[in-house]
């Protein structure tokens, strides 16, 4: 029967034999033994490599349809507060390809905010040549991860 793998050996067999030497050498803990030692350290790495090379499991890669999509970014706190600013963002597939630069909306009725939301999608829908008619998903972001500058939640900014 063969001898058991000793755990303090494979995890040296990973060091660079300077620092496993230093480690396990007179200055150390003195188990370096410079008749066995480089040959168990390549067995030991050998041994981890192919360990490695068994347990590895292949990876599909499957890109879902690319679809364009908008979606509505609202910075407000929960509830029934009022808005503070708004984004959005037209992706294609996995990733953004048109950002509106997000706006405080300071000042601003219910129906502007409808109204101004309406017009992003009609620019969103001649900038990527389809036809947008609503938002994918609408994201409530917290006011204080507000993009805009000057922001009176970051005045040192």
């Amino acid at each position: 029967m063969p001898k058991p793998l000793k755990q303090k050996c494979l995890i040296c067999s990973q060091l660079t034999t300077k620092k496993a030497r230093l480690l396990h050498g007179q200055e150390g803990d003195r188990c370096w033994d410079d008749k066995y030692c480089h040959n168990r350290r390549s067995f030991y790495r050998k041994l981890a490599r192919t360990s490695n090379e068994k347990n590895t499991i292949n990876t599909v890669v499957l890109k879902p349809q690319e679809n364009y999509f908008a979606i509505l970014l609202l910075y407000r706190d929960s509830g029934e507060r009022p808005l503070h600013a708004l984004g959005a963002e037209l992706w294609l597939g996995q990733a953004p390809t048109f950002r509106l630069q997000s706006v405080h909306c300071f000042g601003l009725t219910a129906g502007a905010i409808r109204e101004y939301t309406q017009q992003v999608l009609e620019a969103f829908s001649l900038a990527s040549g389809i036809n947008l008619n609503k938002y994918k998903d609408i994201f409530e972001i917290s006011p204080e991860r507000c993009p805009v500058r000057p922001c009176p939640l970051h005045p040192d900014d």
